[in-house]
C-alpha cells in the first residue's frame, strides 16, 4: 500500500481504499512476491523492521467477521515456507468505515518484535502485550490503541529510528491541539516494488541526516541489493512461479538486525545461479 507516511496513512488509506481493494484473489506466490517486493522483505531478512503490513488489504461489509478474500490470504500465508523466525497473518481494523472493515496482511519477525517490546516496555505495556504475545495479537491491541500510543507502538514495530517516531508523536497531539498541520520531510529507503513511499518515515522539516539513518540506509543496501540479483534470477521472463524458492528469503536463519557494509559473493552452483548476496544472508536455505 504505497503512501507519503507509511504509519501515518495506514489507516487513511485504508478507510478510503474501495471495497474489494485487492483486485485479485490471493496465492501463495502472489503474497509472497507481494511481501518480497516491497518493505516487509527488510522484516523477512533477518527483523530489521520487526514487522510490516499494508503488502496486502481488502474491504468487507462491517456486519461481517471475514471474506472470501480474507481467508484466501489467511489460508496463502499460512501455506509460505516461512522459517520459524517469521509469523504472517492478516488483522481487520477494529474501526469500520462507510460501513466497511478492512483487513491487513503482515509478516513479524518475532526475535526482533519481542526484543522491541521488550525495549520500550514504555510504549508496549500499557497496550497489554508482552514480549510472549503473538504477533497476530500485538497488532489487534497497537490498532486498538489511544491514537498517541498506537502511533508509538506502529511507528516502533514497523522499525523507525526513536527520533523519528517521537517527532510524528509530538506532532500528531500538536495537530490534535491546534489544528494546525505540523511541517515535515520523509526519509524513504528502496523497495523493489518503489523507490519511495514503501518504508518511509517523517522527520522534522529541514531534518538534517542523523546517524540512525545512515545506518538504516547501511543495512538495507545489501538486502536490497541481494533480494534484486535473486529476484532477477527467479521471478519473470517466463521463469515458472511455482518453482520460486520462496525459502531463500522466508526462512532464513536467526541472524543479527544489523547488516555489514559491504556484500560478497557465494560460487556458483548447479541449481543456482550466481548472484551477488550479502554475508548475512549467505547461508541461504538450499
Amino acid at each position: 500500500m504505497p503512501a507519503a507516511a507509511r504509519w501515518l496513512l495506514l489507516a487513511v488509506a485504508a478507510l478510503l481504499a474501495p471495497a474489494g481493494a485487492s483486485a485479485e484473489m490471493p496465492t501463495v506466490n502472489s503474497m509472497a512476491l507481494r511481501m518480497l517486493d516491497g518493505e516487509a522483505l527488510y522484516t523477512a531478512a533477518g527483523g530489521l523492521k520487526p514487522v510490516s503490513d499494508g503488502f496486502w488489504q481488502a474491504r468487507f461489509p462491517a456486519d461481517q467477521v471475514t471474506s472470501p478474500e480474507v481467508d484466501a490470504a489467511r489460508a496463502a500465508l499460512a501455506a509460505l515456507p516461512l522459517g520459524p523466525d517469521l509469523d504472517a497473518g492478516v488483522y481487520v481494523f477494529a474501526k469500520p468505515f462507510g460501513g466497511q472493515r478492512t483487513a491487513s496482511a503482515f509478516v513479524a519477525h518475532k526475535p526482533s518484535l519481542s526484543a522491541l517490546i521488550a525495549r520500550r516496555w514504555d510504549a508496549f505495556g500499557p497496550l497489554g502485550v508482552t514480549p510472549a504475545t503473538r504477533p497476530q495479537q500485538v497488532m489487534e491491541a497497537i490498532d486498538r490503541a489511544p491514537p498517541a500510543a498506537r502511533w508509538r507502538a506502529f511507528g516502533l514495530a514497523f522499525g523507525y529510528p526513536d527520533y523519528a517516531v517521537d517527532f510524528f508523536v509530538a506532532a500528531g497531539e500538536e495537530q490534535a491541539a491546534t489544528g494546525q498541520f505540523v511541517a515535515r520531510d520523509f526519509l524513504s529507503l528502496p523497495t523493489f516494488a518503489s523507490d519511495r513511499g514503501r518504508f518511509v518515515y517523517a522527520v522534522p522539516k529541514g531534518h538534517a541526516e542523523r546517524d540512525e539513518d545512515r545506518q538504516l540506509k547501511a543495512a538495507t543496501a545489501p538486502i536490497f541489493a541481494a533480494y534484486a540479483a535473486w529476484r532477477q534470477a527467479y521471478v519473470g521472463d517466463g521463469k515458472a512461479t511455482a518453482q520460486v524458492p520462496w525459502g531463500d528469503w522466508l526462512a532464513l536463519p536467526t541472524v543479527a538486525a544489523t547488516a555489514p557494509a559491504t556484500p560478497h559473493c557465494e560460487p556458483s552452483r548447479p541449481t543456482r545461479p550466481p548472484c551477488a548476496v550479502p554475508r548475512r544472508l549467505s547461508r541461504l536455505r538450499r
